[in-house]
Order: structure tokens, then sequence, then C-alpha cells
């Protein structure tokens, strides 16, 4: 099982980040400048490959708000205006397993 996280912005940009980063940011010890003063839409991507010929993904959003440093003020419950469109949340679904060598459907 492999747990990925990406943010997107209002401009539609999809950023991947590390798990490590994540845990960093989510302690409050790390910060993304390049998101100072921001609200982003956050996405996990759990993807479960295993043994068995369909990969499994299951996918969390939140809205998070960075301060002046790009420290994580607080974070959410995406409101209407901020949920992943279907085609946002389907092309960070497939960034995801882009490295999977796919041997069956993909299940939500």
């Amino acid at each position: 099982m492999n747990v990925r996280h990406f943010v997107v912005t209002p401009e539609g940009r999809i950023h991947e980040f590390s798990a490590e980063q994540a845990a960093l940011i989510a302690a409050g010890t790390d910060r993304m400048p390049e998101f100072a003063d921001s609200r982003v839409r956050y996405l996990q991507v759990t993807v479960d490959a295993g043994n068995t010929s369909e990969i499994r993904v299951q996918t969390a959003g939140a809205s998070i708000q960075f301060d002046g440093d790009g420290k994580l003020l607080e974070a959410g419950p995406p409101s209407a205006e901020e949920v992943l469109s279907g085609f946002e949340h389907d092309a960070v679904v497939q960034w995801a397993i882009r490295d999977i060598p796919s041997a069956g459907p993909v299940f939500h």
C-alpha cells in the first residue's frame, strides 16, 4: 500500500509532496513557502496494488490554508466551492498510479 499527498492550487496546478513532508507540515515543523498566504485543496491518495489483478484507490480531500511563512494554519473539509472537480480528482489519481503496472481496472 502506498499513500501519496497532493495539493491542487486555485490555478489548477498539481503539486505532490512526500509522506515525510506531509507529516512535518501537519506537525508545524516544516513549511511550504510556495503556498504562503494561500488556501489550496489537498488530496490524499492511497493506492493498493496488492497481489491481485486490480488496483484499489481510496482518496480523502481537505482544504488547507497556509500563513505568510508557508506554515499550515488550518485544515478542514473543503467548502462547496473548494471541492475538486471530477476532472481534477481523476487527474490526481492518474498521476498517483502512473508508475504502477496496471493489471486490471481501478476501483475507487
